[in-house]
């Protein structure tokens, strides 16, 4: 009988220079193709994103329900900590869905953390 062993993967720290890809719904976009603010929100302890030493923009969309809906976004690290320093970016591999790229963005996401979420990001794959 093979018994399954779940993988055991450390928090890592992050460096500034590497970046953080985040997957925007269509229903977070304005009829002009613009994301609304309300799309950088906390889901549960922080802003669910994937580290690129572990993802690909792909693997980010992928991973959603349904992939057609959704585009993906990216964050560099250091502009987060440096620009929005109510932010914090922490490693957090979720290995119930054996995403070991998994990163939340920690802080509260009010109005003035929104409109900087939306001042750095790049966009990385549009919507379809």
């Amino acid at each position: 009988m093979a018994i399954e062993i779940a993988p055991k993967w450390e928090s890592e720290n992050i460096p500034d220079e590497h970046s953080l890809f985040f997957r925007v719904h269509r229903t977070w976009f304005e009829p002009d193709g613009t994301i609304m603010p309300g799309a950088f929100r906390n889901q549960g302890d922080g802003m669910s994103t994937d580290w690129n030493k572990y993802a690909s923009p792909a693997d980010t969309l992928n991973r959603a329900r349904t992939p057609s809906d959704n585009a993906v976004v990216r964050f560099i690290v250091g502009e987060i900590r440096s620009q929005i320093p109510t932010q914090s970016v922490v490693h957090t591999p979720d290995i119930q869905t054996l995403n070991r790229a998994h990163t939340d963005v920690h802080g509260p996401k009010l109005a003035e953390e929104r409109l900087n979420f939306l001042r750095i990001y790049r966009p990385e794959i549009p919507l379809s």
